[in-house]
């Protein structure tokens, strides 16, 4: 989906939304059963010391290529040389640039969060196959299986709506206080 800067958020919204529409096929009634409390699933997700002198906020859209190169070729070195030793604190946010991304979003937020950036990693690894295949929502849904997340949570990820638009609200949030933007 193409993300137009130069409309209002308002606007970008609405595009998401319709591309949300048409992704999902209007299932969005949450057929998860499982609850989960949205304060601890929305908590911020860090590599590294609480206290370490340097904090970088990285915000990562799960279908984005230049996001997988980065956490496949660029973090491990990053986290050997400057967050194992306590001189960096990394913070991952979501900035889902589709709906695809987004659901990715929702289900590495449902993973236990010791687990959190292991599945990360393994999206960011096997994003090729998850997320440009035939069926990506089934692939993820496998994916999900394998960290061991229950089928209630896999459904919350993929269809629940207050998680799904919590999620949206980080991205909106970036754009506005740090003016993060995509550029395709």
């Amino acid at each position: 989906m193409n993300i137009n800067t130069d409309t209002s958020p308002i606007q970008r919204l609405g595009i998401f939304f319709v591309g949300l529409f048409t992704f999902v096929g209007f299932g969005f009634q949450s057929q998860a059963n499982e609850t989960f409390k949205m304060n601890q699933v929305l908590a911020p997700r860090y590599l590294g010391s609480l206290d370490a002198p340097i904090k970088f906020i990285e915000f990562v859209s799960m279908t984005c290529s230049h996001c997988a190169d980065f956490h496949i070729n660029k973090l491990p070195k990053i986290k050997q040389k400057y967050i194992d030793s306590g001189k960096l604190r990394l913070e991952l946010r979501d900035f889902p640039l589709d709906g695809l991304s987004l659901r990715a979003s929702a289900m590495s937020r449902l993973v236990d969060p010791n687990k959190y950036f292991k599945f990360i990693n393994m999206l960011f690894k096997k994003q090729q196959k998850w997320s440009r295949g035939d069926d990506p929502i089934n692939e993820l849904k496998k994916m999900g299986r394998l960290v061991g997340l229950s089928k209630n949570k896999i459904d919350a990820s993929i269809d629940d709506m207050n998680l799904l638009e919590a999620i949206f609200k980080m991205r909106q949030e970036a754009e506005k206080k740090y003016n993060i933007q995509y550029n395709p």
